[in-house]
């Protein structure tokens, strides 16, 4: 069903919605941005730089943590020069974080950059990373949260597909997460229908799967961090939803607060232009709060359930001790009635 008969079915376009309104459903207009394009697949014996763009790492377990998890891929660890020695001082901040990024995009022998953790501190880059580097030099760059922000510009700017998966330097780190980053970026099929992790009791999931509005739809994958897509918004790497599966989470923000970005993202065209959505466990998002009557699932509901486009919700993505990888930019088909996100192609180039 297309979304004008929707919208007539449901009585909403004789309810008064005006033309102005239905340009905004169809979304604003985006400059087209590159070509896709696909990193190499990280093979046995490959060197990953590892680094940090947002909060600041001082404990020297984290390098631990980071050589565990790649050499547990069979790669091998590269921890940035300024990974645990970051200065205080903002102008250096600034340039030692874009000196490790540079450097490690412009190294022949590194090849892959994975993001140590997520936080904060992208914002104050973003604007600054040299995205032609990163076209000439496509190399797997992995992160989520924070990072998000630099999924978006990478797309925008340089045409890159990105992974959106767990970072080795976070304190837990399962062999579920393992598993599915490296079918993700060092295997050359596609990664295929993503599963959450096997649940120990099904009558109470850790991660329940819903239906929000029935249906299937195809497009490429987009989003990431819900609070980070909200960041980018009227900046020139501002998520283009435009025919694509819009994937969100995110973590300890209040329904309400959940409910104000994805309004803001409702009005601004960005929900109406999509394909489908699917939305991520979001850990620690169902607080109680006096400023709105709504739990989470009911506001995902009021949002997204009026759309007349198919919408589901729990994938373990994010902020979950369980996390998957997911390449961005590349196609993917999404069955809300069945609650599965099938990837049909490949983030990587064999």
């Amino acid at each position: 069903m297309d979304r004008r008969s929707f919208l007539t079915r449901t009585g909403l376009a004789t309810a008064g919605l005006t033309t102005a309104a239905m340009i905004t459903a169809a979304g604003p207009a985006v400059a087209a941005g590159p070509a896709l394009l696909k990193p190499p697949m990280l093979r046995a014996g490959d060197k990953v730089g590892v680094l940090d763009l947002s909060t600041a790492v001082y404990d020297p377990a984290v390098a631990d943590r980071v050589t565990a998890v790649i050499e547990a891929l069979g790669l091998v660890p590269v921890l940035s020069p300024h990974l645990l020695d970051r200065s205080r001082a903002f102008k250096a901040a600034v340039q030692e974080r874009l000196s490790d990024l540079h450097g490690f995009v412009a190294d022949p022998s590194i090849r892959g950059v994975f993001c140590a953790r997520g936080g904060y501190g992208i914002s104050e880059i973003v604007d600054r990373v040299d995205y032609d580097l990163i076209r000439r030099n496509p190399k797997v760059f992995l992160g989520f949260s924070d990072p998000t922000l630099l999924h978006l510009a990478i797309a925008r700017r340089a045409g890159l597909v990105t992974f959106h998966g767990r970072m080795p330097g976070l304190a837990k780190f399962t062999p579920y997460s393992l598993e599915a980053l490296r079918r993700a970026v060092c295997a050359p099929e596609p990664v295929g229908t993503l599963r959450n992790p096997e649940e120990g009791n099904p009558l109470r999931p850790v991660y329940p799967l819903r239906t929000i509005a029935p249906g299937q739809a195809g497009g490429r994958l987009v989003g990431g961090n819900l609070s980070m897509i909200m960041a980018a918004m009227g900046t020139p790497w501002e998520i283009d939803t435009r025919g694509a599966i819009l994937m969100f989470e995110d973590v300890d923000e209040a329904p309400y607060a959940i409910a104000r970005m994805l309004w803001t993202l409702r009005h601004a065209g960005k929900l109406w232009a999509a394909a489908g959505i699917v939305v991520g466990a979001c850990a620690g998002c169902d607080k109680p709060s006096d400023a709105s009557p709504y739990g989470l699932n009911e506001v995902f509901d009021l949002v997204l359930g009026d759309l007349g486009i198919p919408v589901f919700s729990g994938l373990a993505l994010g902020h979950t001790d369980d996390t998957l990888t997911v390449p961005l930019g590349v196609q993917a088909h999404l069955d809300a009635t069945a609650r599965t996100l099938t990837v049909l192609e490949s983030g990587v180039a064999a």
